[in-house]
């Protein structure tokens, strides 16, 4: 959708040209040692509906997601809008956010958007889909007891598993560890039915799904999804290795919504 590629494309690109601020890193990722601390605020269930667990936690987010939305918020805010425009009008649910490689800001950028999301009326879930290498949990300073693996592997209750965030009116679905066995467990009856149920109780699915490319390998590949964002860092990714992302996408049968070039 021309909509989508154009504001994520400009989310970095109209960053001020102010002095940085110095607590916000250019790394990608920039972890959270605090540990998520328990919340009795009842906000989510007024105004988004009930919450999917009998808990809800405080998120602690890093520093540079903080320092993107300070700087540049209103660019997300941009594509917040555009997503749930797109979702009301042709009924898109579950996005699969992707790269070719790591540390090409993919997570972050997922994180600054499920922010902005939260600031609208949608129900909104953030899924770690990285079965490789999650980070989703330790960046937002959680440790789950139970997470996406043991709901699609081990037969758990997806309520148990959903982290309610009622300050940020956000719902987390984490992973404790990396999957043995990714093709499998997406080709797993269990990884379906997970996604229905999502698809069922939320309006937005964002998922971290990890890089397309093991080295010189493909990766599995999120399928059951109904749109992919493709974010990029040019100084990593060529654009021969573009093109085969986007090939490798299509032949998955997963829909570009539009390319997010980062760090510009």
């Amino acid at each position: 959708m021309r909509e989508v590629d154009e504001a994520l494309a400009r989310v970095y690109s109209h960053r001020e040209k102010a002095e940085p601020v110095q607590s916000v890193p250019p790394a990608p990722h920039w972890p959270s040692h605090a540990v998520a601390r328990r919340s009795g605020s009842s906000r989510t269930q007024e105004a988004f509906g009930p919450s999917p667990s009998d808990s809800a936690v405080e998120l602690q987010w890093p520093a540079v997601v903080l320092g993107l939305e300070r700087d540049c918020g209103d660019r997300f805010d941009e594509l917040a809008a555009s997503l749930i425009e797109i979702h009301h009008r042709i009924d898109v649910r579950s996005i699969l956010f992707t790269s070719s490689h790591r540390a090409e800001g993919r997570t972050t950028l997922i994180l600054a958007l499920a922010r902005a999301l939260a600031r609208h009326p949608v129900r909104t879930v953030l899924v770690d889909a990285d079965l490789a290498g999650p980070m989703i949990a330790r960046l937002l300073g959680l440790r789950p007891e139970l997470g996406l693996e043991d709901v699609v592997e081990g037969g758990h209750a997806l309520a148990d598993a959903l982290i309610e965030a009622a300050d940020d009116h956000l719902t987390v679905l984490p992973i404790r560890s990396a999957v043995a066995r990714p093709r499998d467990f997406l080709a797993s009856p269990g990884w379906s039915a997970t996604l229905a149920r999502l698809r069922r109780d939320h309006d937005l699915i964002l998922l971290d799904g990890g890089p397309l490319f093991n080295g010189l390998s493909a990766s599995a590949v999120h399928r059951d999804v109904d749109a992919a964002v493709l974010v990029y860092h040019r100084e990593l990714t060529t654009p021969r290795t573009l093109a085969r992302a986007r090939e490798t996408l299509g032949s998955a049968g997963i829909p570009l919504l539009g390319l997010a070039e980062t760090f510009v």
